[in-house]
């Protein structure tokens, strides 16, 4: 059975930053969740790490609200 991709929530930006570091890769922000809070990921080959922040989203939320997972 092949892996198409591996998603995993990590518990905190300072573990996915962690996680970036050592697979050299990048942070991005994919967006808000519904309840306003900023949504990251690194992704390094077909694993994918995303972690949400505990305070508020600092960017200006969408009109129209999509799950930040879409574009992965």
């Amino acid at each position: 059975m092949n892996r198409v991709c591996d998603i995993r929530r990590l518990s905190s930006i300072q573990a996915l930053g962690v996680w970036a570091s050592v697979h050299h890769v990048p942070l991005r922000y994919l967006g808000p969740t519904l309840e306003g809070h900023a949504v990251y990921a690194a992704t390094h080959g077909r694993a994918t790490r995303v972690a949400v922040t505990s305070g508020r989203d600092p960017h200006p939320l969408p009109l129209v609200w999509r799950s930040p997972l879409e574009a992965l």
